[in-house]
């Protein structure tokens, strides 16, 4: 009984064992089922999934590409205009300049036509005031308009100096005026001589000039290198042609000079004026004399003057006048052996001169006893 027991439940556990192996293999064999069946549907899906994401990948290449040349032509088109900008920026700024510098020049010029248009009232109401207070003075201004347009114009044509001497000689100059002059003077110098022609005085249009600085400018022609050497010989004819007034402003102007630089370094300038009144008409003008007396300011200076006198012919009378001056002014007082020698000199000069003046008088009156 009990093997058959025994028995019985081996055979039952081997029966349920099979089973259960038996089971167990289905069960596994559908798992294994199942899962080829979600391998093969993972692989679908899996290739569905690069199928789409090669779809995909194709799609994201081309908007890349598209992106991409979108982005090429915006940066294209950026440059251009940024190109297109900087020149539009230059070109405005250029214009913009322009218009700046209208503006300015417009303002400038509108300042400078106000201050004309003011300056011209001025002129205007003071032209007005003269008329209605002071013709005169009007008169004055036009002349010296009417002399800044003749010196102008020697300055374009310097040998145009024969037709405005006389009216140059006849009203007064500046000191600015004698610029002026001396440019036209050197600019006809340059001139071939038969340029320098010659008319009324006998003067050539050099002496012409030499004229209008010798009664004008005597003081300020010294004190040029250029015009006082050219002008040294002059003074003669300078002096033959002038009137009293002009002779007297001409020695005060020398004189002072004279005082300015020293007497003894003026031997030739002295000399030459001493020779021209000795042989014009104001050889014997007390006047004259005592400008050159007086501007000498002391004893020393007066008698050194005269030493300084040549004793050529020429100038004779001329520094016999001068000498009087020292005799009537200190022929009574104590002399040194300079100043002595000096008046001796002078009446010896005097003597010599009423000598030649007599004898000249018994030749006019033999003269006139043969007629």
């Amino acid at each position: 009984m009990k093997h058959f027991i025994l028995l019985f439940l081996l055979i039952t556990l081997t029966i349920f064992s099979a089973d259960n192996v038996y089971s167990k293999d289905k069960i596994k064999q559908i798992e294994i089922k199942k899962l080829e069946t979600e391998i093969v549907q993972s692989k679908r899906e899996l290739l569905d999934i690069k199928s789409r994401l090669a779809i995909q990948e194709n799609i994201n290449e081309k908007t890349i590409n598209n992106i991409s040349s979108q982005l090429d032509a915006a940066s294209l088109n950026i440059t251009i205009f940024g190109i297109l900008f900087g020149i539009a920026a230059i070109i405005l700024g250029i214009y913009v300049t322009r218009i700046e510098n209208k503006v300015v020049r417009m303002k400038e010029e509108s300042t400078c036509l106000l201050n004309e248009t003011k300056k011209n009232k001025e002129e205007v109401v003071s032209i007005n005031n003269l008329i209605q207070k002071d013709i005169y003075g009007l008169y004055l201004k036009i002349k010296r308009e009417e002399t800044n347009h003749i010196l102008n114009r020697l300055l374009i044509v310097p040998n145009d100096v024969s037709n405005f001497m006389d009216q140059l000689l006849s009203r007064e100059l500046e000191k600015e005026d004698f610029k002026i002059l001396k440019d036209a003077y050197l600019k006809l110098l340059k001139l071939p001589e038969e340029q320098r022609g010659k008319s009324g005085f006998g003067l050539t249009y050099e002496g012409k000039y030499k004229l209008l600085f010798f009664q004008h400018f005597l003081d300020l022609s010294i004190k040029d290198e250029i015009i006082s050497r050219d002008l040294i010989d002059f003074y003669p004819q300078g002096i033959y042609c002038s009137f009293e007034n002009d002779i007297i402003k001409s020695t005060k102007d020398l004189m002072k000079v004279t005082i300015e630089s020293g007497y003894r370094t003026m031997t030739n300038e002295l000399n030459s004026y001493i020779k021209g009144l000795s042989e014009s008409n104001f050889k014997n003008s007390e006047i004259i004399y005592k400008i050159i007396f007086d501007k000498l300011q002391n004893r020393e200076n007066q008698f050194g003057f005269f030493s300084l006198l040549f004793d050529d012919k020429e100038s004779r009378i001329g520094k016999s006048n001068y000498g009087k001056l020292l005799i009537s002014t200190y022929a009574n007082t104590a002399l040194s052996d300079f100043e002595r020698l000096s008046i001796d000199k002078t009446h010896a000069i005097i003597a010599e001169l009423d000598k030649e003046e007599q004898e000249r008088k018994v030749a006019r009156t033999k003269q006139q006893q043969k007629k």
